[in-house]
């Protein structure tokens, strides 16, 4: 037969938050931690000196006739280390009184009638499970109210006395809320409870830090804790289902600008407006959008090695974004995202060092490919700037780690983004099968493939690939040796579009 656990101790902290103490005049406050195991009413102070620990010290007028004898209390209180000291508030507590307080770390409060409030707390010390079970319920009430994760943990720090708590991910960033007193994680004062996202899987964690960690206040914090589960799993849900409303308008908008088509169905604009079927430009100028001036468009996507469904990533990557560019808009596209920065100031250049810097600090969930087009006026410059940075992006995806590319960096190169590489380095693999067996095959394959982009010229090869010259031609011999002749105009074409495949998917590695 399991046991019910005895209820701990109260804090002043909940007496004052949960208990009598909330209608009592709070003069200091320095310590209100402390546990209150008992109540002693004294209508004299020499009854204070043989008041035991931890016991709210309430002091009847009787035994208070003066400022003087409310400072004695509160000597008395320390030394016998009693929780707190309640007054009659028609003592005058001077400055000096509640200096004194605070220096001894003892709380001090005037009530109208100090012996009707010793009955009250002795009551609720007497039913410290009822009082609990009074303010989860409250809690509850409350956390049913909101809506964000944010006021959700808000609800919990500001009811719960002495409990601190945080939103954190599996990986330690905090969603909502702060850890006061810079407490360690993985103290001895925390409570965990795992909160599931919509999908059931982990998501994130609450984290309680407690002052006061008695086994019965546990219990009730884990309880409050648990009561937040569903409310959270629901925020975030309404989060992610609007998050991707809105990412689908926002497509759709964008691609009837890029398109040029002049108006929207009222099931398809975005809902700032208000017309029926309304003008595409006077939709996205309402949502925020900038149309007029230069633009240099930008564009995300997945690295090739990254296998995701961008539907369900796209609500983190666009607040990813919006964690460095707030302004700037990150519309969903087929294959990535895209946006545009507006102005004289906006230089191919500068953005993307901005754009290495600022997406440093933020959680991406993936490794993400960025192309630039260039500057161009207008929303007929922007559709050209887009495409740009498709283009631009394209390339990018192909290196193995994140990267920025220039369209205006690249020339010709960008026609080869629409190759579909692993397909043609599979052919390369048949064609090229004795290089490919070759035990140096990425030295060799960069070789030829720099000696084709140098039109045959083995001076500007070795000065590229930084070696000399007659190393250049040693690797040529054994080029040859595998019966490739990088001199046949025939198949110069074909060598250097495998050669850029191989080197693009790396497959040996």
């Amino acid at each position: 037969m399991n046991r019910q656990r005895p209820p701990g101790p109260m804090t002043v902290a909940e007496l004052v938050h949960s208990g009598p103490l909330g209608r009592a005049q709070l003069v200091a406050a320095p310590h209100l931690d402390q546990q209150v195991t008992g109540v002693s009413l004294i209508s004299d102070l020499a009854q204070a000196r043989r008041c035991a620990p931890n016991t709210a010290l309430v002091v009847h007028p009787a035994a208070a006739p003066g400022v003087w004898a409310l400072e004695s209390a509160l000597r008395f209180a320390w030394e016998r280390n009693a929780s707190c000291v309640v007054a009659p508030s028609e003592i005058s507590v001077t400055d000096s009184t509640k200096q004194l307080a605070e220096r001894l770390r003892v709380p001090l409060f005037t009530v109208d009638d100090p012996a009707e409030q010793a009955l009250e707390l002795a009551a609720t010390i007497a039913d410290t499970e009822a009082v609990r079970c009074r303010l989860t319920a409250r809690c509850a009430v409350l956390l049913g109210e909101r809506h964000r994760p944010q006021d959700i943990v808000a609800v919990i720090n500001n009811e719960v006395p002495g409990v601190r708590v945080v939103l954190v991910t599996p990986d330690g960033h905090t969603l909502a809320g702060r850890v006061a007193d810079n407490r360690p994680a993985g103290g001895p004062h925390q409570v965990r409870v795992p909160v599931p996202g919509p999908d059931g899987r982990p998501w994130a964690e609450l984290v309680a830090h407690l002052a006061t960690p008695s086994p019965s206040w546990v219990q009730t914090v884990e309880t409050i804790l648990k009561v937040a589960r569903a409310p959270l799993a629901a925020a975030i849900a309404h989060a992610q289902l609007s998050s991707a409303h809105q990412a689908s308008k926002d497509r759709l908008l964008l691609e009837a600008l890029l398109h040029g088509e002049a108006t929207l169905s009222k099931d398809q604009r975005a809902p700032h407006s208000t017309a029926g079927r309304a003008d595409v430009e006077q939709i996205a100028r309402e949502a925020g959008w900038r149309l007029d001036g230069t633009h240099v468009a930008v564009c995300l996507r997945p690295l090739e090695r990254e296998v995701c469904a961008l539907d369900a990533i796209t609500p983190g990557i666009v607040a990813a974004w919006h964690e460095a560019f707030p302004q700037l808009p990150l519309v969903p596209m087929p294959r990535g995202w895209v946006t545009w920065f507006t102005g004289e100031s906006a230089e191919p250049a500068l953005l993307a060092d901005l754009i290495r810097r600022r997406l440093v600090g933020v959680r991406i969930p993936i490794s993400l490919a960025t192309g630039i087009g260039q500057p161009a006026a207008g929303l007929k410059g922007l559709r050209q700037s887009v495409a740009e940075a498709d283009l631009a992006a394209e390339v990018a995806g192909r290196n193995s780690e994140s990267s920025v590319e220039l369209y205006g960096e690249l020339g010709p190169r960008v026609v080869l983004a629409r190759l579909p590489l692993a397909e043609i380095a599979d052919a390369a693999l048949v064609l090229l099968a004795d290089l490919a067996a070759d035990p140096r095959t990425d030295v060799l394959v960069e070789t030829l493939s720099v000696l084709l982009d140098c039109a045959g010229s083995t001076g500007q090869a070795a000065s590229r690939l930084g070696v000399h010259r007659n190393t250049v031609l040693g690797r040529i011999e054994r080029i040859r040796a595998c019966g490739v002749d990088p001199d046949a105009p025939e198949q110069r074409l074909a060598l250097h579009i495998a050669c850029y495949a191989l080197r693009s998917t790396r497959p040996w590695k």
